[in-house]
């Protein structure tokens, strides 16, 4: 278990670059280091643990494209969950 914290102005450069190749894996990583977890729970884990509406969760789960990049896009603008 890490510390939680904001994404740094690194941590975003890393989520938009590896986002068009694996949005899961690119989010994974990004939610892991807001929430404080470690790089290996999954996605189900992370996004259980994440402070996010039920429907949002539930899209996000099904891996909703449209979730996806609304979650990118907070993380990107506001470094942590909205």
């Amino acid at each position: 278990m890490g510390t939680a914290r904001r994404l740094s102005k690194s941590d975003v450069e890393r989520l938009m670059n590896d986002y068009d190749r694996d949005p899961v894996a690119a989010l994974s990583r990004a939610i892991a280091t807001v929430l404080g977890r470690g790089n290996d729970d999954d996605w189900a884990a992370l996004v259980a643990a994440a402070p996010i509406d039920d429907t949002v969760r539930a899209a996000l789960l099904a891996r909703d494209q449209r979730a996806l990049d609304a979650l990118a896009r907070d993380l990107n603008e506001l470094r942590t969950f909205r």
